[in-house]
């Protein structure tokens, strides 16, 4: 984890919301918005790094200590087994909508 750095906090407008962005080393991004103590997750992008590397979980393991909850929204359908994989281990607690490939929006639990 240290390869991420340090976590460092942006906020920014997104429409007539408060958008959160978390940054870390080398382009790894996660975007979403707090309320309270909950984290609605949005996008998490490890930029131009390998997938598969762990970098994803590692960002998720500095983050998940900052709130209570996180939720996942608007996966896409072929992210869905690593957020799977993240609520298992417990750094999500929820998955919401997916974006499936023929562009449907459905909710897991």
């Amino acid at each position: 984890m240290e390869r991420l750095g340090v976590v460092r906090e942006n906020t920014y407008l997104y429409g007539k919301r408060t958008a959160t962005i978390y940054r870390f080393n080398d382009g790894i991004r996660i975007i979403g918005f707090k309320q309270g103590d909950s984290f609605d997750l949005r996008v998490l992008t490890i930029g131009f790094n390998p997938k598969r590397a762990g970098l994803g979980k590692c960002a998720l393991k500095l983050v998940r200590p900052l709130f209570k909850v996180i939720s996942v929204n608007e996966i896409s359908e072929g992210a869905l087994p690593f957020w799977k994989k993240m609520k298992e281990r417990g750094l999500v607690n929820n998955l919401g909508t997916v974006k499936w490939e023929g562009n449907y929006d459905h909710m897991i639990s």
